[in-house]
């Protein structure tokens, strides 16, 4: 079995399924049988050509074509007429053009094939492959090329027109299926019949029902998939019976009941079996009124409404309003009558939701008019305390203006008392260096009293460096520490080779503690430079001695920490006793005690080391 053996028989296959689907599917209709012969059609052509190519007999191959000619002969025919169903446009011209004209010109070449095969083609074998080749010089030949042309004119024809009219989704969806599967169908042979043999391929034989599948996929979707869905008495009989959310009961000529809807049984609790065996007093209140209106239904047809109770099995009764429609059949004979029940318990919900309603808007009506009484109330009491709060405002800005003039006149007190600190401070410096000139003064009274002139010195200048800060609440005295250490170096360290080891933290001190600090931290550096590397002691080999000065300044737990040492020569004995008689550590000793109410640490040990320890 060959390649072209088995497309045919899939092609067989799927037109075969698609006519069953189409059969068991579709409701009788002219659609359904034009697209029924026109599965049958493709359905021959693929079989029989499926049987020309499982045998090698010559004659066979012209008995199964003749019996093909069948299917490729009337699917251009049936193809148009479908599609002319499809549209569900009365052309009466389209009609008569497919009627006379297409089916006698499929119908003359097929007769005319069965009596002369060869009058369209011939069959032939060349090394076990079969071929064949159309009689293209046959008057049959063009006839058939005319049908194939004028088919596929009145088909584009029919879905040109009908794309003009469509307004409905479903129709344009329609529309596109044909054509994508007419187009795949002309690619396809365009390719098989015209580009192949172009370039020498010619032992491909005829595919057309092979290249129709496309095609007939397009038509089956627009035929079964998308048909137009309509009402029945079925569905329209189910719909009531399962869905209508109301009462509809079904009597007979003698009054009973034959059969109610779901509603009905759900809402009633009963089931079918009992509710046909129901006697009508047990499910109606008035069964009186309910019956005199089923015996006037008998002879008139405008039965007004009432209302009334239904009973349920259990549980309350239901409100209804009842209307009876009388049942005649096709001659008007008198069948039966219907009852619809509309059920009120919504109605009456509703109508309780409303009174409810009603009652909470008188409700939220007093709420709205407290609330407007209250707002007023409290807009009165705001722009009372609007008022008060504006006057408190402009007793504060008066207060601020006044706090700030006091305050510019406390800066300018501060800055008078600074300058004349500095001027006392001067003049004081300036009598001691006096007093170091008199004539009774020795040598070493004269050298204290530059010393004394000295420190006055360093303090004023420490008052002014902080006093010129500008916030005097926090003086970063870390800034102090590192500016101040070259300055004292520079002043009191000359000749001398001495390292500096700063590590202090960013720290701020008030103006209080920060001048008395600064005094201590000079005296106890000076003191440093001047007593822990005296120049005698210096090696003949090595040069001058390193000295290193170690500073730290920093604060834990509210303590604040100054450190000075170094590794100079130290003090024989403790200088803060008072007992050498220096007036530099006794000052420090009385700044400490009695200023910043700390302790100052002195230890000797390898050099000299100065602890200063004081609270926040």
């Amino acid at each position: 079995m060959n390649v072209y053996a088995i497309l045919s028989f899939v092609s067989f296959l799927l037109f075969f399924q698609a006519l069953i689907i189409a059969h068991f599917i579709l409701k009788p209709s002219k659609i359904k049988w034009a697209f029924f012969f026109f599965s049958l059609s493709f359905s021959f052509f693929s079989f029989f050509n499926f049987l020309q190519h499982v045998t090698l007999d010559l004659d066979l191959i012209y008995k199964f074509d003749r019996a093909a000619s069948l299917g490729w002969l009337g699917f251009p025919v049936f193809t148009a007429l479908l599609i002319y169903r499809l549209s569900n446009k009365e052309d009466k011209f389209i009609s008569q053009i497919i009627w006379f004209l297409l089916v006698p010109m499929a119908v003359a070449p097929f007769i005319r094939f069965q009596i002369h095969p060869y009058s369209l083609k011939q069959f032939f074998f060349v090394d076990g492959v079969r071929y064949y080749y159309l009689n293209s010089g046959s008057f049959w030949f063009y006839l058939f090329v005319a049908y194939l042309l004028l088919a596929a004119f009145i088909a584009i024809f029919i879905l040109y027109k009908w794309r003009k009219d469509v307004s409905q989704r479903r129709q344009k969806l329609q529309i596109n299926f044909i054509l994508g599967g007419m187009l795949g169908f002309v690619f396809l042979s365009f390719l098989t019949n015209i580009i192949l043999p172009y370039f020498g391929l010619t032992e491909i034989g005829p595919l057309a029902h092979v290249n129709a599948i496309p095609m007939g996929l397009g038509l089956f979707f627009a035929v079964v998939s998308l048909r137009q869905q309509v009402f029945s008495v079925d569905i329209v009989s189910r719909l009531i019976t399962n869905h209508l959310r109301e009462f509809v009961i079904y009597f007979d000529q003698q009054g009973r009941i034959y059969s109610v809807n779901r509603y009905c049984l759900d809402n009633l609790k009963f089931n079918s079996y009992e509710i046909m065996r129901l006697s009508p007093e047990k499910l109606f209140r008035d069964h009186s009124t309910i019956k005199e209106l089923t015996r006037q239904a008998r002879f008139r047809h405008d039965v007004p409404e009432i209302s009334t109770e239904l009973f349920p099995r259990t549980g309350q009764p239901i409100p209804v309003v009842i209307t009876l429609v009388r049942i005649d059949d096709y001659l008007g004979n008198f069948l039966g009558m219907v009852l619809l029940g509309v059920d009120l318990r919504q109605k009456v919900k509703l109508q309780q939701e409303v009174a409810e309603r009603t009652r909470n808007e008188k409700a939220l009506t007093q709420i709205r008019q407290d609330l407007e009484m209250l707002v007023e109330k409290r807009t009165q009491e705001l722009f009372d305390a609007n008022q008060k709060l504006g006057k408190e405002i402009l007793e504060k800005k008066r207060a601020e203006q006044q706090i700030s003039s006091d305050l510019q006149e406390k800066i300018q007190l501060v800055k008078e008392i600074h300058h004349r600190v500095k001027n006392n401070i001067q003049i004081i410096i300036s009598l001691t260096n006096m007093l170091g000139f008199h004539k009774d003064m020795d040598t070493s009274a004269r050298e204290k009293l530059k010393r004394i002139a000295e420190r006055i010195r360093s303090i004023s200048a420490i008052h002014e460096d902080f006093y010129a800060s500008k916030n005097l609440s926090r003086i970063n005295f870390s800034d102090f520490i590192k500016n101040s250490t070259g300055e004292i170096y520079a002043n009191q360290g000359a000749g001398k080779n001495v390292i500096f080891r700063l590590n202090v933290g960013n720290e701020f001190l008030e103006i209080d503690q920060a001048i008395p600090c600064g005094i201590i931290y000079t005296e106890l550096l000076t003191n440093a430079l001047q007593h822990a590397f005296p120049l005698a002691e210096r090696s003949k080999d090595k040069g001058p001695q390193v000295g290193t000065i170690n500073v730290e300044f920093y604060k834990r737990q509210d303590e604040y920490t100054l450190l000075i040492s170094d590794n100079g020569v130290g003090l024989a004995k403790d200088p803060l006793s008072g007992g050498d008689g220096s007036s530099g550590l006794g000052l420090v000793n009385v700044l400490v005690k009695d200023h910043l109410k700390g302790r100052l640490i002195h230890r000797v040990s390898y050099g000299t080391s100065f602890i200063l320890k004081f609270e926040k």
